[in-house]
């Protein structure tokens, strides 16, 4: 099985569409979505939610997919730095995610305190993309003094 790696956030193979399409449908409902975050010393818990059962499953959707996205480092805004970090250094982080009632909580950690910079970052451009939908996705998104 081949394995694609887009760099510049790209790509036509199903998962991708897949991806995208979820994404989009969250952007588009993102009014009806709710996160909470709590900052931990090596990382975050986040919690995100839905009182609309269909956009719940879609979230729960949306993560599995990111997950595996991650895990195999098929990177997704590769135009953006922050995500282009958080593929690079992806090794180092540990991303946990389990279906709640409603949603997903996720926690995301890391021993490097430069990458617990990066989750913080990434937490700050979900909550603008949970707040903004559409308006914030295609801006750059925030991150760590470090990251050039």
């Amino acid at each position: 099985m081949t394995q694609y790696i887009y760099k510049h956030g790209r790509g036509s193979d199903d998962a991708h569409k897949r991806d995208a399409a979820l994404f989009a449908e969250l952007l588009s409902q993102h009014h009806q979505l709710k996160r909470e975050t709590t900052r931990l010393a090596n990382g975050i818990l986040a919690r995100t939610t839905s009182n609309n059962p269909n956009l719940a499953k879609i979230l729960q959707a949306h993560v599995s997919g990111m997950a595996q996205r991650f895990a195999s480092g098929r990177a997704i805004r590769s135009w953006d730095p922050l995500f282009a970090a958080l593929f690079e250094f992806r090794d180092q982080i540990v991303m946990q995610y389990r279906d709640i009632d409603g949603g997903v909580e996720a926690q995301l950690t890391s021993d490097d305190p430069r990458l617990i910079e990066l989750i913080h970052s990434h937490d700050q451009t979900l909550h603008q993309f949970v707040d903004f939908g559409y308006e914030k996705s295609g801006a750059i998104s925030p991150k760590p003094d470090w990251l050039k």
